[in-house]
């Protein structure tokens, strides 16, 4: 055989196995309508602006409609950053300035980050049903925008992009409690900011009580969040 025909061969088959690497094989035990009404898991998390560059890792807590509680901690276990979203509501608490920031989603600055971190209750929305057969959908959002879902052919979301630009994308579904829950998540918004979670041993639908989705802030200064400037 000579040796161009031999790296023609060779070619192809890396292409073949990348491209089935890229494939998302079924998922067994998968509970027919069981869907992920609480998450509580440890991440690692990466944040990119046009400013800045920041990771770490952290928690995420999750309840189902759209509240939820992210930390960043330090490589020492200090809490160097939480965010809460409940309802339209969203806080920011900086614990080693003794600062929050609060406010209405819609008052949420452009620049520096936080815009990309509010995206996570667009990200955890439940999905629509879909047949078999569906690889995409365009549906209508709350607040006036539309967007399409992709699917991949389990079923399975792919990833969701809205008609300004916003976008999310799921990654390696395993099987958890009986849920089809990806690996990671990475999702960048119009003005290029992004985020990457990465899930380690998340679990799903164990009790989540209320004050772990609530922010204390007793003996903190509480201001609005249009003054927020940045992590």
């Amino acid at each position: 055989m000579s040796s161009s025909i031999s790296r023609f061969f060779i070619s192809v088959t890396i292409l073949f196995f990348a491209g089935c690497a890229t494939i998302q094989k079924p998922l067994s035990g998968i509970v027919p309508g069981r869907e992920a009404e609480t998450l509580q898991s440890s991440i690692s998390i990466s944040v990119k602006t046009a400013d800045r560059s920041t990771g770490g890792r952290g928690y995420l807590i999750f309840k189902q409609p759209d509240r939820f509680h992210l930390a960043v901690l330090s490589p020492f276990g200090l809490t160097l950053l939480e965010v809460f979203s409940d309802s339209e509501r969203f806080t920011c608490l900086i614990p080693s300035k003794q600062t929050a920031y609060s406010g209405l989603l819609s008052e949420l600055p452009d620049r520096g980050g936080l815009k990309s971190l509010a995206m996570m209750k667009w990200v955890v929305e439940r999905p629509p049903q879909t047949g078999p057969s569906s690889d995409s959908m365009d549906i209508p959002m709350a607040d006036g925008r539309r967007e399409r879902i992709y699917f991949d052919r389990n079923g399975l979301m792919q990833r969701k992009v809205t008609d300004d630009g916003d976008e999310v994308v799921y990654k390696d579904y395993q099987n958890v409690n009986g849920v089809a829950f990806p690996a990671s998540i990475e999702l960048g918004n119009r003005r290029g900011d992004t985020v990457r979670i990465v899930f380690d041993e998340p679990e799903i639908n164990q009790t989540v009580e209320d004050v772990a989705l609530t922010p204390n802030l007793q003996g903190v200064t509480v201001l609005p969040l249009t003054d927020f400037k940045g992590f």
